[in-house]
C-alpha cells in the first residue's frame, strides 16, 4: 500500500507541474530562455572570472554581448528600412508581370493564375497602406516592440543572475533530491548545461556570420536588394530542417529580380555560405552539434502549438537539452553488483595470495600486509556472524 500511494502521490505531482507549466507557460518560457542565455554565456564568464572576480566578470562579458548584439540591430535595420520600400515595388511589378504571363501563356495554370486580382486591388483589399505603416496597422508595432524589449530586459537580467548566483541555484533545486543522488544529479545538470550552451552559441555565431558574409556577397554582386535576403537566410537557418532550402529560395527570389541565372548563383551561394558557416564555426570551433531529428520533430509539433515560431525556433535547444541528459543519465547508471558471500571472499583473497608467490620479494612484501589484512577482516566478520 505505502508504494501504491507513493506512486499515486508522484504522479499527481507531475500531472500538476505540467499543467502549471501549461498555464504560466509564458513565464516558464522566459525563465527557460534566461537559463539557456546564461549556460551560452558561461565560458566567458568563467574566463573573465579568474582575474576580474565573478560580478565584473558577468556585468563585462554581458555588457559585451549586449554591444555586439545592439551593433548587430543596428546594422541590419539600417539596410532593412531601406530596402522595405524597394522591396514592395519590385514585388508588385513581379506580381503584375506573372499576372500578365498568366493571361498570354498557356503554359501556365490559367485557371489559378488567371483569376489573379490586380496588385492595386490586394492593397486596397490590405489597406492600401506602405509595408512599414500595414506592420504599424497589424501588428500594433509601437506596442509589440515595447512588449517584446521588456521581455529581452527580463531575460537578460535572470540569465545575469543565475551566471553570478549559479551556486545558489544548483542548491535550490537539488534540495529536492535525495542526498545520495545529488552528485548525479549535479553531473547531469551541468553537462546539460554544457550541451545547450555549446548548441546555442554555434547556432546564433553560424546564423550572424552567414547574415553578414552574404550581406558582403550580395552587395559586391550589385544585387538591388542585398540585406533582405541575407538576413533572412541567417533567420531561416535556424527554422529544424527546411532552414537551408528556405534561406536559398529566398536568395533566389532576390537574385531573380536580376535575372535568372543570377537568381540561381545567389541560391547556391546562400546554400553554401550557410554549410561553411556551419561546419567551420560551429561544429569544429565551437565544438556544437545538433539533436537528433526525431525528438527534434515531436518537440516541434507541441512547441509550435503553444509559443508559435518561438517554439519552432526553441525546439532543438530544447531537444538538445533532453538528449544530453539522457546520455549522461545512461553513462553515469550504476549496474547493481551481486553481493558476493564471505566464503567467495575468503577464496578471492586465498587466490590473491598464491599469486603474491611469483612477484618480486619487495612488491609481495608491501601486499603481503594488505592481503593480512583483508583475511583478517573476513575472518572477523565471519565471527561476528557466527
Amino acid at each position: 500500500m505505502k508504494r501504491i500511494a507513493l506512486a499515486a502521490a508522484l504522479s499527481l505531482a507531475t500531472l500538476m507541474v505540467a499543467a502549471l507549466l501549461w498555464r504560466f507557460r509564458a513565464a516558464a518560457l522566459l525563465f527557460a530562455l534566461s537559463v539557456v542565455v546564461a549556460a551560452a554565456a558561461r565560458p566567458a564568464v568563467d574566463t573573465l572570472e579568474r582575474r576580474l572576480g565573478r560580478s565584473t566578470a558577468v556585468a563585462l562579458s554581458y555588457l559585451i554581448g549586449l554591444a555586439l548584439f545592439g551593433i548587430f540591430v543596428y546594422l541590419a535595420s539600417r539596410g532593412v528600412l531601406r530596402e522595405l520600400d524597394e522591396a514592395a515595388d519590385r514585388l508588385r511589378a513581379a506580381y503584375e508581370r506573372l499576372r500578365q504571363q498568366a493571361a498570354v501563356s498557356h503554359r501556365f495554370p490559367i485557371l489559378l493564375l488567371g483569376r489573379l486580382p490586380p496588385a492595386g486591388a490586394l492593397y486596397h483589399a490590405i489597406g492600401g497602406a506602405r509595408p512599414t505603416l500595414l506592420l504599424d496597422q497589424a501588428l500594433g508595432l509601437t506596442r509589440n516592440t515595447i512588449d517584446v524589449v521588456a521581455q529581452v530586459i527580463v531575460v537578460v537580467a535572470l540569465s545575469a543572475y543565475w551566471s553570478g548566483s549559479r551556486e545558489a541555484l544548483e542548491r535550490l533545486w537539488l534540495s529536492l533530491v535525495p542526498a545520495p543522488q545529488r552528485p548525479r544529479a549535479r553531473d547531469v545538470w551541468r553537462s546539460v548545461e554544457r550541451a545547450v550552451g555549446s548548441h546555442v552559441r554555434g547556432e546564433v555565431a553560424a546564423s550572424v556570420l552567414s547574415a553578414l558574409a552574404l550581406a558582403v556577397i550580395f552587395r559586391i554582386a550589385r544585387l538591388p536588394l542585398p540585406m533582405l535576403p541575407a538576413l533572412a537566410a541567417g533567420l531561416l537557418r535556424l527554422v529544424p530542417f527546411f532552414g537551408v532550402p528556405l534561406a536559398a529560395g529566398t536568395a533566389f527570389v532576390a537574385g531573380n529580380t536580376v535575372g535568372v541565372l543570377t537568381g540561381a548563383a545567389a541560391a547556391a551561394v546562400t546554400v553554401l555560405v550557410i554549410v561553411l558557416c556551419e561546419r567551420i564555426v560551429a561544429r569544429r570551433l565551437l565544438a556544437a552539434r545538433r539533436p537528433g531529428p526525431t525528438l527534434t520533430v515531436l518537440l516541434i509539433v507541441a512547441l509550435v502549438d503553444a509559443y508559435g515560431v518561438i517554439g519552432l525556433l526553441f525546439a532543438s535547444t530544447l531537444a538538445m537539452a533532453i538528449e544530453a541528459c539522457v546520455g549522461r543519465l545512461i553513462m553515469t547508471h550504476q549496474a547493481a553488483q551481486p553481493q558476493q558471500t564471505l566464503a567467495q571472499l575468503r577464496e578471492r583473497i586465498e587466490g590473491t595470495r598464491r599469486r603474491l608467490v611469483l612477484l618480486p620479494e619487495q612488491n609481495a612484501m608491501q601486499l603481503g600486509g594488505v592481503i593480512a589484512r583483508l583475511g583478517a577482516l573476513t575472518a572477523e566478520a565471519e565471527s561476528q556472524l557466527g
